[in-house]
This record gives C-alpha cells, structure tokens and sequence, in this order.
C-alpha cells in the first residue's frame, strides 16, 4: 500500500507540472530539491507509470485469486471440521492408551502443567510469592522469595498442576507468571497389574512394564494396545493375596493366573506393590533389611529354588522317556548320600515307594532315585523343551534369567529333580505346568489377548498320555491333601505344593521359605493354570504353628479359585468322577522295560547307619 501511495502521489505531483507552477515560497534546500525531484517528469511519462500499476495489479489479483480458491475448496470440498483436525493432528503426538481385554483404561495420556516465573517481568516479588503461596500452600515461602529476588530468568514454581490449579494461578494475574503444557502418563487403577502395565516416564518413554514391552506401538499413537488381563480377576487376585500374606506377615508374595492352550496371562501380581503415578517417589529398602523393593516384579524377575513343584515335571520326563513307569517302585527307606551330600525326606514314609506315591508323599528320597534313573541328559533336555533353562519367553524385558548349576553331574540331577540346586522364576514354572495341562504342548506365555477361535501354535515336549497322567496324579494329591484348602467344590483341582529354603550365603536357612502351590483346574478340562508363592511366611495359630507351603500358598490359591469361578465363567462340576489318575488308565503310554540306572546310589565311606 506505500508503494500504491507512492506511484499516486507521483502521479499527482506530474499533473500538476503540466499546470503553471505555483508561487515560490521561502523553504528549507532539502524541501526544496525534493519539490523539484517530484515535480520533474521522468522518462516515458505517464505510461511508464501504468506500467507499474497493471503489474501490481496483477500480482495482488493472483493473490487474492489464490486465497479464494483455497477458501472455497476447504469450505466446499473438506468435510472434516477444523476442531477434528485439530484433535487428530494431537493425537498424533501422543502416546496410546493401555487397556485390560475388556477395554478398561489403565494407562492413558493427559495434559500437565508447568507453572514457572520470570523475574525479569515481576515488579513485586513478595506479592507474587504471597499470592502463589495462598493457590499452593506446599510452597516454601521464602525460599520462592529468595528466587525471584534472583538475578535467574527462569524460576520452577510448580509441576503437573491440574486444570484447575492453573485457571486459579491463571485468575490472580500475576505478570511474570507462565504456563507450559506438556504431555504426561495417569494410571486410573493405580496399584492394579501395577508391575505388569509399568510406568512411562515424563518424555513419554516405556521404563518398565508393558509400557516398556510396547513402547514402540504405543508411541505411534494409532490407536490403544489392549492387554489379556481381565481386570476383575485381577481384582480379586490382588484382594486375597493381599489379605494372607498380611496374615502369614510374609516378607512377598506373588500370583500368575494363565489360560491354558493360549498363554494368555489372565492376572499377575506381585506384593509389595506400588502406584505407578507416584513411581519416581517411591524408595528401595534400606539394605539387609530383608525387605523387598515394591518396584521388583517377584513374578517374572524373581529367580527362587521352588522346591517340590518341579517332581512332577521330573515324573513327566521319566515317563516320556519311558524310563519310568508309575508302578515303578523307590527305596525311600534311607537317605541318599552322595559325594558328601545327604538327602533327606521333610516327614518322609520311610519305606519304598511308587513312582506315583513319590508325588503324593512328596519325598525328596525318591525323587532323586527316580531322576537317577532317568539320567541327567533326558532330564535336562526335558527342562530345556520346557523352557526352564532361559528367562520365560514372555514379552515384558523383566523376565529373570535361571540360575543353572555350573555343571551337571549325579547329584545335580537328583536334586534338580525337586527344585533344589536351580532357581527359575514363578512365571517359567506356570508355563511348564500349562503344558502338562495342554496335553503336552508348551505355548509361551503373553501379554497379548487372543481372539475366540484363534490358533495358537505351540511345540509338543510330551506325549498326551503322559500328561494325562501327571494331571490325573496331581489331581489326587490334592484330594489327598492334608488340609484340603485347594478342593474348591466343583472346580477339580489338581496342583502340587513346594516348599524350599531360601539359599543364603554358604548354605541355606531352614527357617527361611520360599513356599508355592501350582494348580491346573478343571482337571478334567484344563483351562487355566494358577501359581501362588510367598515369601518368607510366618506361622499362625490356625496353622498349628506350619509355615510350609500346604498351609500357606495352598489355601491362598484355594481362596482365589472359588473367587475367581464366577469371573472366569467356569461350570462348577456337582460330581468330579475323573478324580483318580485310575480314571484316565486308557492313556497310558504301554509299559516297556525298565532301563537300570548305570550306577546305584550307595553310602559313602564312614556315613554307614547315620
């Protein structure tokens, strides 16, 4: 428009010096050479002047041209309102929400403020921090005070301040005063599946958890990453857990609920836990306070010795090997000495036993004299088909590494036969037992919910028949049970307890357990496996002063599986005629011969009637 000005104003001034010129007047040189420049016609006159102006004419008609038509087509052809794209440009950037199978919201992304000064625009900084002070009472009044004094063009006053905070600090007016927004992670159930969905840190970076699992799709943005929790379940897991290790006054405790044939992991916990919306506050334990960190994930980090629960995949891998049959009989009248070691029995029989009442008994005796017979090349490699020997092949980075003798020689093998020696996570455990419960097909567990009708591809390590057999020997031993607290009515559970010394510094503490009970139900018609384990529980008066597994993990797991029943929409059974590993005979593998073990456990020198 100065341009336009211009040209017109020179365009004036030439009309008028084809007129007479007006009178002199008494001027300043400057005013009066401009006068004259102004007034003296360039070259090509008039029409040089039009020249421009068509020019620039035509230049602001194709730019109006140009508006116009981008006007119309986005009043005209775009569809999207401009608020939706607006939304959708945002989303873009912000990281996806978590969610159970059922779409329940457990990790979403809001919008945080920052509430920050400069000083260089404050007048009055003791009414600034007076009035600050009186929105957020939290604040040190004269340390702000003291900061806004300062020479800084930056002072922090407040972070993560909700909406309504901020308009309060917004209305007071300040100059001097600012806001920042920034993206942050909430967790709407807090404690809940806390270790399994994991926290995000302020960059909105996955650090654990399923937020570190998924973190490159949950970054994306595309759309929510849904979870195979079930929220109630979880619940309900959580509650009871949580209840009996107060009771048991256990140092941990954790559970894993996994469906059979998918992987899918259904509900996991692990005690002491912690709100992820408040994980950057919450504090280790001192050391040698054998106390756990809340953050530590027992059941997929912990590597423990689990004791007894491994007899019965021990048993699998005889009777897949066809070195053991269940009638095989043991002497499990004597303790097992070998290369310095003794192995005793916890309240053993004393007397031979069968391959199927070594399970029932749960004797150490006889279970070392089982794998013996098996050897150790069959027992380990069955281990390994069953993934025990590498951190369980679930998608979340905690997933514990075992820990594996250096070598494997006779009494390694005997004693790995019921999980003394070796230490694998609850985790790995659960997904051995799914596969005896799956009809001898190992499916790695998952995070990731599995559509009704969808094929899970697995890898069969045992043959149907065994795991018939196992299911249908772990079955009795819960009828067994001396305390009958995992027989949930109409369930038909099968399971097996184990109970193992915590290994110390040189050897191990006997009054220090690790106790846990593994379940599959219903036993006839497997479709979930359930792991129950505490740590370090302590006696009470209803257990008659035990503190092993039976009376600890076992009627935790029990309690859980009738709270679950309903959840799980499980058809409680009002007879279980399948009860007795009898019942399942048609599937026995045929009876071959049995193959001697190379060398025969004997007493070592001078330990001769000990």
């Amino acid at each position: 428009m100065k341009l336009i000005r211009r040209l017109l104003g020179r365009v004036t001034v030439s009309s008028d010096a084809r007129r007479a010129p007006p009178a002199p007047k008494e001027e300043s040189p400057a005013r009066a050479t401009r006068r004259v420049h102004l007034g003296a016609p360039a070259a090509g006159g008039p029409e040089r002047l039009r020249g421009r102006l068509s020019v620039i004419g035509l230049v602001l008609a194709g730019a109006f041209a140009v508006t116009g038509a981008r006007a119309v087509e986005v009043a005209v052809f775009d569809a999207t309102p401009p608020s939706t794209r607006m939304a959708a440009s945002d989303a873009e950037a912000r990281r996806a929400m978590i969610l159970d199978r059922d779409g329940e919201i457990l990790a979403s992304t809001l919008d945080f403020h920052t509430v920050y000064a400069d000083p260089a625009y404050i007048w009055d900084p003791e009414e600034v921090a007076d009035r600050l002070v009186g929105v957020l009472p939290d604040l040190d009044r004269d340390r702000l005070l003291e900061r806004l004094s300062s020479d800084t063009r930056y002072v922090l006053i407040a972070d993560s301040v909700s909406p309504r905070t901020r308009q309060a600090i917004h209305m007071l007016g300040l100059a001097g005063v600012f806001f920042r927004s920034e993206p942050g992670r909430v967790y709407p159930k807090q404690r809940a599946a806390a270790h399994l969905v994991g926290f995000a840190g302020r960059g909105g970076r996955g650090l654990t958890g399923a937020e570190l699992a998924f973190d490159a799709e949950l970054s994306e943005g595309a759309g929510p990453v849904f979870l195979s929790i079930d929220l109630t379940a979880q619940h309900r897991v959580e509650s009871v857990l949580r209840r009996r290790m107060a009771e048991h006054q256990a140092a941990g405790a954790s559970a894993i609920l996994m469906r059979v044939g998918t992987g899918e992991v259904i509900a996991m916990t692990s005690l002491p836990d912690f709100d992820p919306n408040h994980y950057l506050s919450v504090q280790a334990p001192p050391g040698g306070s054998g106390r756990i960190d809340p953050r530590f994930n027992q059941a997929t980090s912990g590597v423990y010795e689990l004791g007894s629960v491994f007899k019965p995949l021990a048993l699998a891998a005889g009777l897949e090997s066809g070195r053991v049959h269940l009638d095989d009989v043991f002497d499990a009248g004597e303790p097992v000495r070998i290369g310095g070691h003794v192995i005793r029995d916890y309240r053993g029989e004393d007397r031979p036993l069968t391959a199927r009442e070594v399970i029932l008994s749960s004797s150490n005796i006889g279970a070392a004299r089982m794998a013996d017979q098996i050897g150790a090349d069959v027992l380990t490699d069955f281990y390994r088909d069953l993934r025990l020997f590498e951190p369980a092949p679930i998608e979340l980075a905690e997933s514990g590494a075992p820990q594996l003798p250096r070598r494997w020689g006779r009494i390694q093998t005997m004693t790995a036969s019921y999980g003394h020696g070796l230490a694998v996570s609850p985790l790995a455990l659960t997904a051995a037992y799914a596969a005896l419960a799956n009809g001898g097909v190992y499916v790695a567990p998952t995070l990731r919910p599995v559509a009704p009708g969808e094929t899970v591809v697995g890898e069969s390590v045992m043959s149907p028949s065994v795991a018939a057999q196992v299911l249908g020997v772990l079955r009795e031993n819960v009828v067994r049970s001396q305390t009958g607290s995992a027989d949930v009515p109409g369930l038909a559970v099968a399971g097996k307890t184990g109970t193992a010394e915590r290994a110390v510094a040189g050897g191990y503490a006997e009054d220090s357990r690790f106790n846990t009970f593994v379940a599959v139900f219903p036993f006839d018609d497997p479709q979930y496996v359930l792991t129950v384990s505490m740590d370090r529980p302590r006696p009470t008066e209803d257990t008659h002063g035990f503190a092993t597994a039976g009376w600890t993990a076992m009627p935790a797991a029990g309690e859980i599986m009738a709270q679950l029943a309903g959840v799980l929409d499980l058809e409680r059974r009002e007879a279980d005629p399948t009860a007795r590993a009898s019942n399942v005979e048609a599937l026995f593998a045929p009876r071959g011969p049995v193959r001697a073990p190379v060398e025969e456990p004997v007493a070592l020198p001078g330990e001769a009637g000990q």
